[in-house]
């Protein structure tokens, strides 16, 4: 084996564990109030995962788009009526706020921040459908189709402030069929922030690369 080989070899065994730290990014940092952070559960259809609290986790990482339907895009308090659909394009990470009103309790509150600034929000129902395969959690089953799966086209009551990588909501969901939602979700898109091991990746590249140059 020649000494370019040697050294190939000797970058790409440095480097590959670290890519795998780099690529896992997306990253929920605290949470406040009514909100529990959890791993993926294994499925969030109703009364799976009866609140409250809200809770949240991670979802995917590095997902690139250029027409995701969003229903809100950047700061600002959404209430009340329709907002969106409207477009974002970029490379996101993804997260889910969840609160399930088969308790009977109907209101939530508490606040999220993240590793990245906050992008856009998903709440209405057939948004959320849309955007589980792209979005969701691997190996999490979605209420997909569910009609009262979240907040339709109204926000209502429900209320969500944006202010760079925090969000704080006050969600509102009822147990009975016959109101519009029976649980409330956030899906929140943040800016996509490289892994531990990005910048590792490049300076280690540098190091090596230098001791090869002076052998």
């Amino acid at each position: 084996m020649n000494h370019t080989m040697k050294h190939a070899l000797a970058i790409t065994s440095v480097l590959a564990p670290l890519a795998l730290s780099a690529a896992a990014s997306a990253a929920i940092t605290s949470v406040s109030g009514q909100a529990v952070q959890i791993a993926p559960p294994a499925t969030a259809i109703y009364s799976a995962l009866p609140g409250p609290p809200a809770f949240c986790w991670d979802e995917q990482s590095g997902v690139s788009s250029t027409a995701l339907l969003v229903n809100t895009i950047g700061n600002g308090t959404f209430t009340g009526g329709s907002w969106g659909p409207t477009v974002a394009g970029g490379v996101f990470d993804s997260h889910m706020i969840h609160f399930d009103a088969s308790t009977g309790v109907a209101v939530v509150q508490g606040a999220v921040t993240f590793s990245g600034n906050i992008v856009a929000v998903i709440y209405e129902n057939n948004l959320l459908d849309i955007s589980d395969g792209p979005l969701g959690a691997f190996g999490t089953t979605y209420a997909t189709g569910d009609p009262f799966r979240s907040h339709s086209t109204n926000l209502g009551s429900t209320s969500y402030t944006v202010a760079g990588n925090t969000l704080t909501f006050t969600l509102w969901a009822n147990s009975f069929a016959a109101w519009p939602n029976k649980m409330a979700q956030l899906r929140v898109l943040t800016d996509a922030v490289p892994g531990p091991g990005a910048a590792a990746l490049l300076g280690v590249a540098g190091i090596v690369g230098r001791r090869g140059r002076r052998r």
